[in-house]
């Protein structure tokens, strides 16, 4: 199942493979798909491209909780809350700093 905004986002990479944004937005789009595997897919792209500040990883980290992988997504987080700390946002640190408890 597919949307017209995924087959638009699969376009701009068609045209341009390195687009973290792209990969970002399809990681938004799977995710109101529930294609936990093409979030994780898209969000590893983004990420190796962007300096994220937090949300990304967030993301990802909810992927991966939901595709049972709980190490992955513990991981996942501590980049985030890292990132979220490194660029000034203290309050999105503290949100994922309480994903991460939920899994202790």
């Amino acid at each position: 199942m597919t949307s017209p905004r995924v087959e638009a986002l699969h376009k701009m990479l068609a045209a341009n493979p390195g687009n973290a944004m792209a990969h970002y937005g399809l990681a938004n789009e799977y995710w109101k798909l529930a294609d936990y595997a093409a979030v994780v897919k898209h969000l590893t792209a983004y990420l190796e491209a962007s300096d994220d500040q937090g949300a990304g990883y967030r993301l990802l980290g909810q992927a991966y909780q939901r595709l049972g992988d709980i190490e992955a997504a513990r991981a996942a987080w501590r980049q985030g809350q890292h990132a979220a700390e490194r660029h000034g946002h203290p309050t999105m640190a503290a949100e994922i700093g309480e994903l991460i408890s939920t899994l202790e």
